[in-house]
C-alpha cells in the first residue's frame, strides 16, 4: 500500500484505480472525484481532470454532498444523477454522485462524475444528447478548494437554510443552524466558531453556549 493510501478504507482503496481509468478513458471534459467522507475538511482521495473544478486530493466536500448524505439517511436515496452546476469561473457542469456504504450500510464515500458542458458546447466534438439533463433536478453545488472555504460555503448554506436575514434571526434559528452545521461536524474545523459568530453578528461565546445547548437538546431526542 502507498503511503498516501494508508488509512483510507479498503473499499473507497479499490475504486482509485476506477477513478483513474474513467479519467483517462473519458477525457479531459470529464472530472472523476473519489470522496472519504468521514473527513468532511479534507474528503478528496482520488481526483482526474482536476482543471475543471481547480480541486486536488485533500480539497473538502461539498454542502452538496453532505445535504445528498443526510438525505440518504432519511429517504434511502444513494444518488443524485444529471443535475447542473456551475464552478466559480462560470465553468458549466453536468454532474452525477454516487455514494459509498461500507458492509453495515454505513456511508464512508462518494464517486462523483462532473462534465464540463462548457468546453464540449465550444468543442462540438460530442454529441447533443450528452448535454440533455433532466429539468427539474438543479441543485447549486459549490466545490470548495480548502477548509477555509469550505466553512464559508457551509455556513453560508446554514444560513439560507434559515431563509431570513441574519438581523430577524430568532435563537431558535440560530441553534438550529448550530445544530445543523454541529451534525456536519464543522466545528471540529480550526476557525469554524469564530467565522460563525462573525456571520451571525455575536460573539464566540455565545455560539459555544448555543453549541451547548444544541448537543443538549439533541442528547435527549
Amino acid at each position: 500500500m502507498s503511503p498516501e493510501n494508508k488509512g483510507i478504507p479498503e473499499i473507497l482503496r479499490s475504486y482509485i484505480p476506477v477513478v483513474k481509468a474513467l479519467g483517462k478513458t473519458l477525457g479531459k471534459h470529464f472530472e472523476i472525484v473519489l470522496h472519504d467522507v468521514t473527513k468532511t475538511e479534507s474528503s478528496i482521495i482520488a481526483i482526474e481532470n482536476s482543471h475543471i473544478t481547480n480541486r486536488t486530493v485533500g480539497s473538502p466536500s461539498t454542502d452538496f454532498l453532505i445535504d445528498l448524505i443526510n438525505g440518504y439517511y432519511q429517504n434511502r436515496t444513494d444518488m443524485e444523477l444529471n443535475y447542473i452546476t456551475r464552478t466559480r469561473d462560470g465553468k458549466q457542469l453536468k454532474s452525477s454522485t454516487v455514494l459509498i456504504k461500507n458492509e453495515k450500510g454505513e456511508v464512508i464515500g462518494a464517486l462523483c462524475i462532473n462534465i464540463d458542458l462548457t468546453s464540449i458546447k465550444m468543442a462540438q466534438n460530442f454529441l447533443g444528447e450528452i448535454s440533455t439533463v433532466e429539468k427539474k433536478k438543479e441543485p447549486k453545488e459549490k466545490f470548495p478548494e480548502d477548509a477555509e472555504d469550505f466553512l464559508h460555503v457551509m455556513i453560508e448554506n446554514s444560513l439560507n437554510k434559515a431563509n431570513k436575514p441574519v438581523p430577524m434571526l430568532t435563537k431558535e434559528d440560530k441553534l438550529k443552524i448550530v445544530s445543523y452545521l454541529d451534525k456536519n461536524n464543522i466545528f471540529n474545523i480550526k476557525g469554524a466558531v469564530d467565522m460563525l459568530a462573525e456571520a451571525l453578528n455575536v460573539s464566540r461565546y455565545t455560539i459555544y453556549n448555543y453549541l451547548d445547548e444544541s448537543r443538549v437538546s439533541a442528547s435527549r431526542e
